[in-house]
């Protein structure tokens, strides 16, 4: 797992639709805060995301308002609007190298899920994003082995053992943002599932009542 030395300023960066942000990308956070020794956690929610430019999304306003009641109250976490104010697809790649003019002299750690992992070489110059930072990875419920999940990494021999070396076996929650819209869809409680202040919003303003997926 990635050390750090005393002086070195190191952020872990999440992106993702966040719709809605739940209590399993919060809990995410702050494992990656305390095991990967990060100064503070940047939120990143896409205005479209990449591979789910097909889903139907609440408005980006919606997104970004959730996600910044959710971590209000956390000083080691904060919100970029980065990928909203870029508008069109958001290739993390162009963020990347954003986050590196804001954060000159830090180290960004790229914090994703085994999903994720192994589908790292259809993203967008996936070469240059491990350029551009490292890659955190933590295992989700019902994650296979780790041997399982070398094995569907499509990526050359150093960067698939580059990338292994960074996976974290952390809080495994299963809670999923689609659940969450179902349940919200068939008139079912979501307490617990996200954070009062979330859960408040979300009914204030009608959020995915009577929409499915």
């Amino acid at each position: 797992m990635m050390k750090s030395s005393p002086l070195e300023t190191r952020i872990g960066i999440i992106g993702g639709s966040f719709d809605p942000v739940h209590i399993g990308h919060l809990i995410i956070a702050q494992d990656a805060a305390e095991r990967l020794e990060l100064s503070k956690v940047v939120f990143i929610p896409a205005s479209i995301p990449p591979h789910k430019q097909h889903l139907q999304r609440i408005d980006a306003k919606h997104r970004l308002n959730m996600l910044q009641l959710a971590v209000e109250a956390d000083r080691r976490f904060s919100v970029s609007d980065v990928e909203i104010r870029r508008g069109g697809v958001s290739y993390t790649v162009d963020t990347l190298k954003v986050l590196h003019e804001v954060y000159p002299d830090a180290a960004l750690l790229l914090i994703v899920g085994s999903d994720t992992l192994v589908d790292l070489h259809t993203w967008h110059k996936t070469k240059d994003i491990l350029e551009l930072c490292e890659v955190a990875t933590f295992l989700r419920p019902g994650e296979d082995s780790l041997e399982a999940i070398a094995e569907k990494i499509d990526l050359p021999e150093e960067q698939r053992e580059r990338l292994l070396r960074n996976v974290i076996d952390a809080h495994r929650i299963e809670v999923s943002s689609s659940e969450i819209r179902r349940r919200l869809a068939a008139g079912l409680s979501i307490r617990y599932l996200v954070p009062p202040e979330v859960e408040m919003y979300i009914y204030e303003h009608g959020l995915y009542q009577g929409k499915e997926g």
